[in-house]
C-alpha cells in the first residue's frame, strides 16, 4: 500500500508504508518542501532514448529551458494557455537556464501563430523578487488578458501567479511567504510585479502556499485560488485551513491588475498522524470556469465530516464570482461505476473507499464541472491511516467525475496500467500520471490526457512516458478511442511532465481539435532523469482529434456488458471479441494471410502466444485470472496492440 501525506507546503505525496528496496514501491510524488535542498545537490543519470521514426504530421518545437524541472510539477498549474482571438499560445516557466538572477525568476515563451514559431524567454516577469525579500518564485500559472474585440497580440497582456519563498529560507523550513503576481504587455511594457499574502495567521506561523487555476474570465477579470501553510512546528494545526478565491481586475489607469480576496473558504478537515505530527486532510486546490465566465468552481481534494474518504470539496459561483456556495457532498463509495472498479478496503474484502489523487478539471457547455481524476483504493477508515492507499497497479483508474452542483455522475476512462517510476539517483523524480483536462471553445467537446508507458514493451512503470488522450463529445455523449498521441513522434518515450492548455486549438492545420501541449526532456532530447539538471521544454503541434474520431458510445470498462465493449474494440485492422471476456476470445486481423499474437498480463508476463495461418484464431484464456491484458498482433508489416479485460 501507499500513503498519501499532505505536507504544509506540498500537494499530495505518495509514500510506501515501509522501508524501500529497489524492488518495492517507489515514492510517487516528490516532496516539494525539500526542493531547495534538492537544488543544492546534483547527480546526473542518463537513460538512452528509444528512437522511433516520426510517422505523424505533428512537429516538435524547441522552446525555453529552465534551471531545473521544478517549475512544472503541479497537475493543477495552468501553465500553458491558448487564446483563439489572437491565435496565441504561451507557456510560463522559470527563466532559461543560465539567465541572470537564478532559477527563482519567472519568464515565458509565446507564439502568435498557433504554436508554429516562438519567442523564447523574451523578458523576465519577476525580476524584482519582492525588492530582494524573496528567495525565489515557484510553480507559475499563466493566463492571457485580451481586451474585448482585440485581434492584435501586441495589445494583450500576459498574467502570472505562483508561490514565493522568503529570503534565507527553504520551502522545507516554512519558507513559503506569499504569492507573486505579474502582468505585462507582450513587448514587456507595463510590467508590474506584486506580492500578496491572502492568509490570516492564527498562530503567527501561517504563510501563503500555492496558486492554481489561473484563468481570465469576462470584462478583464482574472481568477486564481491559493491556500495557507504552517509547516514550522511539528504539529500542523493550520495547514490548508483556509482557501482563498482571488480576483484580479484590470486597472485601465495603471495598466495592471488590482488583486483582492473575493471569498475565503473555511472547513474543519479531518486529521491523521504521521509519526508525531498531525496533518489536516486537505490538498492543493484548482479552479475552472465556464466558457462565458459566469459559472466557476473551486475544488480541493480533502476529508471532512463523518465521511472520511478523500474526495472533492467544491465551491460554485453562478454570477461571475460575486457569491460562492458549497456544492452538495456525495458518497462516492455508493457509486456503481466506482464500486465495480475500485478495490475494497482491508485487503479487498471490505467496503469500497475511493481515494481521489491527481486531477485536473474544466467546465463544459452545460456549466457542469468535469473533474478528470486518478482514483485509487483507500486502505482503511482508521484515523491514523486515512491517507493510505493500495499501491497495486490494478487499484488505480482514471475517471471523469461530473457535477452541476446537485447530482454527480462518474464515467470510467481507463486503467492505470503501470506504476509511478522514480530513477534511483540522488535527485530522483517520479514520472506520474499528470491528468490534464481541456475543452473546445464552446465547451461541447472535452479532452483528457495523461502519461503512461505502453505495457506491451514489457515495462511496467512510466520510465518511457508517452501522452495518451481521449475525447468526449457531451452533445451526443460520444467518445473517441483512447489514443497514444506521441507514439511515432519526437516525443515518443520521452514526453515527461506534459501540461496542456484549458482551451484547445480548433481547426488547426492537422486536426479539428489540437491540444496545446508542452513536455520536457533533458538537454539532449532524451528522458529526464535528474530533477536538478536543466530541462529542455518542447511544444508539439498537430496532436489531437478530428470530428470523425468521436465514434464510441462509451470507453471500454470492466463494468460494461460484453456487447457494448465489443463495439469499442473493432476497427479496420484488428478485432478482439468478446471484450470483456470470460474464457474464449477471437482474434481477427483483416487483409492478411498470416499473423502472430502475444498476450501479456498487467505485470508484463506472456500468458499466450502463437503464429496463425489465416485471418483469425480462437484463444482459450479460461485458466487465466481476471484483470487487464494486452494483445499484441504482428502481421509482418506493422504491430498493433489492444487492451483485453477478463471478467470471469
Amino acid at each position: 500500500m501507499k500513503k498519501y501525506l499532505l505536507f504544509a507546503s506540498a500537494a499530495v505525496f505518495s509514500f510506501s508504508a515501509f522501508a524501500q528496496t529497489n524492488s518495492e514501491a517507489k515514492i510517487g510524488i516528490k516532496n516539494l518542501q525539500n526542493e531547495k535542498i534538492d537544488e543544492e545537490n546534483s547527480n546526473y543519470v542518463v537513460v538512452k532514448e528509444t528512437s522511433i521514426p516520426n510517422e505523424k504530421a505533428a512537429t516538435d518545437k524547441l522552446i525555453g529551458t529552465s534551471y531545473n524541472v521544478f517549475t512544472i510539477l503541479g497537475d493543477r498549474q495552468n501553465q500553458v494557455v491558448y487564446n483563439p482571438a489572437i491565435n496565441t499560445v504561451a507557456f510560463s516557466h522559470r527563466q532559461n537556464d543560465g539567465s541572470v538572477g537564478g532559477s527563482g525568476i519567472m519568464s515565458w515563451d509565446y507564439s502568435t501563430d498557433g504554436g508554429n514559431t516562438w519567442s523564447v524567454n523574451p523578458f523576465q516577469t519577476t525580476p524584482g523578487l519582492n525588492g530582494g525579500a524573496s528567495n525565489g518564485n515557484r510553480y507559475p500559472n499563466m493566463s492571457i488578458y485580451n481586451p474585448t474585440g482585440n485581434t492584435n497580440p501586441a495589445m494583450a497582456y500576459m498574467v502570472e501567479v505562483g508561490p514565493g519563498l522568503a529570503t534565507g529560507t527553504t520551502s522545507g523550513a516554512n519558507g513559503w511567504a506569499n504569492t507573486f503576481q505579474a502582468s505585462a504587455m507582450f513587448d514587456g511594457t507595463n510590467l508590474t510585479e506584486t506580492y500578496m499574502v491572502n492568509s490570516q495567521a492564527s498562530n503567527g506561523d501561517d504563510n501563503e502556499w500555492g496558486a492554481a487555476g489561473l484563468y481570465t474570465g469576462t470584462n478583464g477579470v482574472v481568477w486564481y485560488a491559493s491556500t495557507n501553510s504552517d509547516n514550522a512546528s511539528g504539529v500542523v494545526a493550520d495547514n490548508y485551513s483556509e482557501f482563498y478565491i482571488v480576483r484580479g481586475d484590470y486597472n485601465t489607469t495603471n495598466n495592471n491588475f488590482d488583486w483582492t480576496v473575493a471569498n475565503t473558504v473555511t472547513q474543519t478537515w479531518n486529521t491523521t498522524l504521521n509519526g508525531t505530527a498531525t496533518y489536516g486532510m486537505a490538498g492543493l486546490m484548482n479552479m475552472a470556469w465556464s466558457p462565458n465566465g459566469m459559472v466557476g468552481y473551486m475544488v480541493t481534494m480533502a476529508s471532512w465530516g463523518t465521511n472520511t474518504m478523500f474526495r472533492p470539496y467544491v465551491m460554485k459561483t453562478t454570477d461571475g464570482g460575486t457569491t460562492w456556495n458549497n456544492v452538495n457532498d456525495y458518497d462516492f463509495s455508493q457509486n456503481s461505476v466506482l464500486q465495480c472498479a475500485i478495490w475494497g478496503s482491508g485487503g479487498g474484502a471490505g467496503p469500497v473507499r475511493p481515494f481521489f489523487g491527481s486531477y485536473d478539471m474544466v467546465v463544459d457547455a452545460n456549466d457542469e464541472l468535469r473533474i478528470f481524476a486518478e482514483i485509487g483504493s483507500g486502505f482503511t477508515d482508521h484515523p491514523d491511516s486515512l491517507l493510505f492507499t493500495y499501491a497495486s497497479r490494478q487499484s488505480g483508474f482514471l475517471f471523469e467525475v461530473a457535477t452541476n452542483g446537485a447530482g454527480w455522475d462518474v464515467n470510467f476512462v481507463d486503467s492505470i496500467l503501470v506504476d509511478d517510476y522514480e530513477y534511483d539517483a540522488t535527485n530522483t523524480l517520479s514520472h506520474f500520471v499528470r491528468p490534464q483536462a481541456s475543452r473546445s471553445q464552446d465547451g461541447s467537446k472535452l479532452f483528457y490526457s495523461w502519461e503512461s508507458t505502453d505495457p506491451i514493451t514489457t515495462i511496467t512503470d512510466r520510465s518511457l512516458p508517452d501522452v495518451y488522450a481521449v475525447g468526449h463529445d457531451i452533445t451526443g455523449n460520444m467518445w473517441t478511442p483512447i489514443t497514444n498521441l506521441t507514439t511515432g513522434t519526437a516525443a515518443n518515450f520521452v514526453a515527461a511532465y506534459q501540461t496542456v492548455a484549458v482551451d484547445v486549438i480548433e481547426n488547426g492545420a492537422d486536426k479539428n481539435y489540437e491540444l496545446p501541449l508542452v513536455y520536457g526532456t533533458d538537454a539532449s532530447g532524451a528522458g529526464i532523469t535528474d530533477g536538478l539538471s536543466a530541462p529542455q521544454w518542447h511544444f508539439m503541434t498537430g496532436l489531437g482529434f478530428d470530428n470523425a474520431d468521436f465514434t464510441l458510445s462509451t470507453p471500454i470498462s470492466p463494468c460494461l456488458p460484453t456487447a457494448v465493449n465489443e463495439i469499442t474494440r473493432v476497427d479496420a485492422e484488428l478485432a478482439i471479441y468478446p471484450n470483456p471476456a470470460t474464457d474464449m476470445i477471437t482474434i481477427a486481423v483483416n487483409g492478411v494471410e498470416n499473423f502472430s499474437y502475444t498476450i501479456i498480463d498487467i505485470v508484463g508476463n506472456v500468458v499466450a502466444s502463437n503464429s496463425v495461418q489465416g485471418t483469425r484464431t480462437n484463444v482459450d484464456l479460461s485458466n487465466n485470472a481476471k484483470g487487464v491484458y494486452f494483445v499484441k498482433v504482428d502481421n509482418g508489416t506493422s504491430i498493433t496492440s489492444k487492451k483485453l479485460v477478463l471478467t470471469k
